[in-house]
C-alpha cells in the first residue's frame, strides 16, 4: 500500500552497525526530514525508491505518516471536521472544523498521535480495563 511518510530517523546509530556501505548510509542521512511516497509492507517497513537504482527501507519508528491536506476525518452535526499532519510536529495531527461554506468555525488544535490513538482504541477498541475507583 503505497502512503505519504517523511523520515524521520532520530538515531544513525543501529544503522551504522547494520550498513557496511558509506554510500547507501548517506542515502538514509539525505532521505532524513525529507516526505516521500512509500510502500507500506505488511510488516509496518517502509520502502522508498529515492532514486531509480537505489532504495531504502525504514523500520516503523524510523518515519511518520503524513497527511499534507485537510481531510474530511467526519460530521458533527451541521459541521465537517477535517484533520491534517501538524507540520510543527510530525508526531501531530491538527483538527479543526468548518462549516458548509468551508469557514472554520473551531480553529485548528494539535493533538499528538499517540493520544489520538490511545483515545481511538478507548472508544472503539479493545475494552479498556476499568480503574477501581
Amino acid at each position: 500500500m503505497i502512503k505519504r511518510i517523511k523520515v524521520t530517523i532520530a538515531d544513525f546509530a543501529p544503522l551504522k552497525e547494520n550498513l557496511n556501505n558509506p554510500e547507501e548510509l548517506a542515502l538514509y542521512e539525505a532521505a532524513n526530514g525529507n516526505t516521500y511516497d512509500a510502500e507500506i509492507e505488511h510488516d509496518g517497513y517502509a520502502i522508498i525508491d529515492v532514486t531509480e537504482e537505489d532504495y531504502i527501507e525504514l523500520a516503523p519508528s524510523e518515519y511518520q505518516l503524513m497527511i499534507e491536506d485537510w481531510t474530511i476525518a467526519g460530521h458533527i452535526g451541521e459541521w465537517t471536521l477535517q484533520t491534517k499532519s501538524d507540520p510543527a510536529d510530525d508526531k501531530a495531527l491538527l483538527y479543526r472544523s468548518v462549516d458548509a461554506d468551508g469557514n472554520e468555525v473551531q480553529a485548528p488544535q494539535s493533538l499528538p498521535k499517540h493520544v489520538v490513538e490511545l483515545i481511538a482504541n478507548t472508544w472503539f477498541g479493545k475494552k479498556a480495563k476499568k480503574i477501581e475507583e
